[in-house]
């Protein structure tokens, strides 16, 4: 019975590994910087040294196997003895080694009290030759920049927060080993010794300030015609432009553009992602957008009030530095114009043409090869419907009676505007070379179709309503407004590596679809928004249920 309960232990073990518990920003952090969480001795990261070192450090100073591992009580020392950080209880001081580095060097304790206090000062001292000392500056392995290793060879170097006027150089190489190259933001440490009497000597470790802690990022959040807008009683959206980024500054000459693996910011709405950019190796980055309110999304409000955030971050290719992270919130508020009671565009006592709806439904083929119309993909994230480029969408507009004449067209970008060479081969070159039904007659009516803004057809009217129709085939090369697999990939440099959280979120602001319905001469105006999500032969056959709403009927 005894063995089977061992067997079982051992087995427990092998299907179910350690985990390691951090903290969800640590987690972050080191996700982030691709950084390992377990050493070539197979020691795990420790965020209690992270937090009250800042040194990415392996192991824990309590459990070094080290004959030379020592310890301090010290009246604010950072650790427990036999034990982990300090917070209130036990014996509390500091420990010599720290743990160690991703290679499996020891890492020292900058703060660890001397031994021996001579009462002179570093400048004086009779630094002993260290036998790696000289070899440890030629180890290209242990910096990423040469212009860290000359950081660390020309600054200062301090002591228990005090600054000398002395640096690596002044020491002489041979006896200064170098043990942490500072970075943006973690200092650097030298290693040095001093003889005493007899045969003892003593340790002193030095540190090198980070070579941009006072580095600043800042979030860009900027609306070029304020933060006030109204939607007049004629329209049913407000676009509102801004420009949103980041950038970086308070910077030393030691630290470069070229350090900056990513630098992101993330434009927000109440909470809810409407577009990102981001940028490598640079000190600033910025995109133009904007944020289109839509009236039917506030029923019977007046006034609306929205926050708007952009949230940056920037990591450097250094795997010890922390993400620095910055927000920038403004509040902007839409007027809402009631559309009861009121007249527009009055001539000869007459109003303009009302439109009731406007109803957005995408050609789709059956099983039997018949088509057919379905409603748009609609993204459970976003909530809103969306057609894939390459898509054909039909537009319905029922207008009051006296419409004599309605259009569409999109306002914003241009590229759902232009007919492309893919889009002409597969509606009418391909299908014309396989002696298939064309969907215009000729190339010059599909050519014609793209010359907006377009009249719809009148297909039904009655004595107080007037129905009117148009097909638009959505351009292959319009740029999708959605994430999709194929922005993701963009992102992430990794086919097999793209964030699926964002499968279908906010990219970039949706298009604006532009109804106006003419009454001798008056006209009414609507807009509407419509996202558009890769091209349909990217989407297809991929299981997108997950991530989307699909109605066929």
């Amino acid at each position: 019975m005894k063995k089977i309960f061992i067997s079982i232990t051992v087995l427990f073990l092998l299907i179910f590994p350690k985990v390691y518990a951090y903290s969800d920003g640590f987690e972050y952090m080191i996700t982030a910087m691709n950084m390992e969480k377990v050493n070539v001795n197979g020691l795990t990261l420790n965020e209690e040294v992270y937090e009250k070192y800042k040194l990415l450090v392996y192991g824990s100073p309590s459990k070094i196997k080290s004959n030379k591992q020592r310890w301090k009580n010290v009246e604010n020392g950072n650790w427990t003895l036999s034990g982990g950080a300090w917070n209130g209880n036990g014996t509390r001081g500091e420990y010599w080694i720290l743990g160690e580095d991703y290679s499996g060097k020891l890492v020292h304790n900058e703060v660890f009290p001397d031994d021996y206090n001579s009462g002179t000062s570093p400048l004086y001292w009779n630094y002993r030759t260290i036998k790696d000392a000289e070899e440890s500056w030629s180890d290209a392995s242990k910096y990423q920049y040469e212009i860290q290793r000359e950081y660390m060879l020309t600054q200062k170097l301090s002591r228990f927060g005090v600054i000398y006027d002395i640096t690596a150089l002044d020491i002489e190489l041979d006896k200064a080993r170098v043990e942490n190259y500072a970075t943006w933001g973690s200092a650097g440490s030298i290693y040095t010794e001093k003889p005493g009497t007899g045969n003892v000597y003593w340790v002193a470790t030095f540190s090198v300030p980070p070579m941009a802690g006072g580095a600043r990022l800042n979030s860009i959040l900027t609306f070029q015609n304020g933060t006030e807008y109204t939607i007049s009683k004629n329209e049913d959206i407000v676009e509102i432009p801004l420009q949103f980024g980041a950038y970086v500054d308070n910077l030393s000459e030691y630290a470069k553009a070229e350090h900056i693996q990513i630098i992101e910011a993330e434009l927000k709405v109440e909470g809810i992602s409407e577009n990102t950019v981001s940028g490598t190796k640079v000190l600033k980055i910025s995109k133009d957008g904007n944020i289109i309110i839509n009236k039917q999304d506030y029923p019977n409000q007046k006034k609306v009030t929205l926050k708007v955030e952009c949230n940056s971050f920037l990591s450097t290719c250094f795997v010890s530095d922390p993400i620095i992270y910055a927000t920038n919130s403004q509040t902007i508020v839409i007027n809402i114009e009631s559309e009861e009671k009121n007249v527009v565009n009055v001539v000869n006592d007459k109003e303009a043409p009302f439109i009731y709806s406007c109803t957005l439904k995408r050609v789709s083929t059956n099983s039997k090869g018949k088509e057919e119309l379905v409603d748009l993909y609609q993204s459970k994230k976003t909530g809103t419907g969306f057609i894939c480029a390459g898509q054909v969408l039909q537009i319905e507009i029922k207008t009051s009676a006296d419409a004599d004449k309605v259009t569409f067209d999109f306002s914003g970008k241009n590229s759902i505007r232009v007919l492309d060479e893919l889009t002409q081969k597969f509606e009418w070159e391909d299908p014309k070379s396989r002696n298939e039904r064309t969907r215009y007659s000729t190339l010059q009516a599909l050519q014609k179709s793209y010359n907006l803004p377009r009249s719809l057809s009148l297909k039904s009217e009655t004595e107080s309503y007037k129905i009117y129709t148009a097909t638009y085939v959505i351009p292959y090369g319009t740029t999708q407004t959605l994430h999709s697999w194929n922005s993701l990939r963009e992102i992430s440099k990794d086919a097999f590596k793209i964030d699926e959280t964002k499968l279908f979120t906010r990219k970039e602001s949706a298009y604006t679809l532009v109804i106006k319905a003419y009454g001798g001469r008056d006209v009414r105006t609507k807009q509407y928004t419509l996202d558009v999500a890769d091209r349909w032969d990217e989407l297809y056959n991929r299981d997108i249920s997950k991530y989307v709403t699909i109605n066929t009927k």
